[in-house]
């Protein structure tokens, strides 16, 4: 074992007892499995194989019916790779939650919280970036919802920049239709020591679509469609002034019983994510997922599907599968969907 991984388990060891003392003992246990297979020869995106497990284990203290404190390691293994290849995530976190409130500090699971298209959040940050770290609060009724994050990604030093995300984002409905939006951005600052030539990034991404979900009028699992517009906008300061790209976007979610269908489409200029699907670079890009969802009950939820991509008039293939096992309850989470 590591000296990384020795000192979290250590201040794991340390802080659950004192989360524990006198409280109502909380504990949460996720197991994931996901395999992207990727045969892509597009200029946007490398062809790779991503395979691997992720645990998640926290275990804490509820204060009362409304909030509690979370401790815990959420580790990656790579199959192929070494043991200690990837550091472990802390769990770390204060959580306040009524019906129609939540509040999370700390370092804490991104699954089930953010919604966004993969042209702004990419489906891989599930896999290797799998917290935010910083802050979460949303509102949500009859109405609809609406959060505001902020994920603190790395401080400042001599060779390392200052980079941080923050957004909002949310829906708004009325019976069977809807209004969706994102909005994201992303600052990375200078290195702490001066390197000639250094800029500041500033780069961010928005959606605002309209719907309609038919499902409450039919027997499917989830029959819904949007339509709208996605944009980025990109700085390097101080040479350049700022790029906005937009483009129009639509999206189709039919699943009847244990079989579905993903499929969007984007047409537009070229969107500039920094942590968003690359294939939006090309700015002609649609995709079509055929999905089977073989088990999915309280416990488990696994997803097979086979994906086409067609870019920039070149059809290509990929291939997922992912399975995620929880059990414990720390904290809920409202508006979870078992696609991407």
């Amino acid at each position: 074992m590591n000296h990384k991984l020795q000192m979290l388990v250590l201040c794991f060891l340390v802080v659950l007892p004192s989360l524990m003392l006198g409280q109502t003992f909380n504990y949460e246990v996720d197991f994931s499995h996901f395999l992207d297979n990727r045969e892509y020869t597009s200029n946007y995106e490398i062809s790779q194989t991503m395979l691997g497990a992720r645990l998640n284990t926290m275990a804490g203290a509820r204060l009362d019916s409304t909030q509690g404190f979370m401790g815990g390691v959420n580790y990656l293994y790579e199959y192929g790779d070494r043991i200690n290849g990837n550091t472990p995530t802390v769990d770390l976190f204060y959580y306040y939650q009524k019906p129609a409130f939540t509040f999370l500090l700390g370092s804490f699971p991104r699954r089930g919280l953010l919604h966004y298209p993969l042209a702004l959040l990419s489906d891989t940050l599930n896999n290797y970036r799998p917290n935010i770290q910083g802050a979460y609060l949303e509102k949500r009724g009859d109405w609809g919802y609406e959060n505001f994050w902020i994920d603190w990604t790395s401080r400042q030093r001599a060779t390392v920049r200052e980079t941080f995300l923050a957004g909002l984002s949310g829906e708004l409905k009325y019976h069977l239709l809807f209004i969706d939006h994102y909005f994201y951005m992303y600052h990375r600052a200078l290195y702490g020591s001066y390197v000639p030539g250094d800029a500041i990034r500033d780069n961010g991404a928005y959606g605002l679509l309209a719907g309609v979900n038919l499902t409450p009028l039919t027997n499917w699992y989830l029959l819904s469609f949007r339509v709208g517009s996605l944009g980025s906008y990109n700085r390097q300061r101080p040479m350049k002034d700022i790029d906005f790209h937009f483009g129009f976007f639509s999206q189709i979610h039919a699943y009847y019983r244990k079989f579905g269908i993903d499929a969007s489409y984007y047409r537009g200029q070229s969107l500039n994510v920094a942590y968003g699907d690359a294939m939006y670079l090309s700015g002609n890009y649609g995709r079509i997922d055929f999905a089977y969802l073989p088990i999915n009950n309280r416990f488990i939820t696994t997803r097979v599907a086979v994906c086409l991509h067609d870019v920039d008039k070149k059809w290509q293939n990929s291939e997922m599968l992912s399975l995620i096992f929880h059990v414990g309850q720390s904290f809920k989470s409202y508006h979870n969907w078992p696609m991407p």
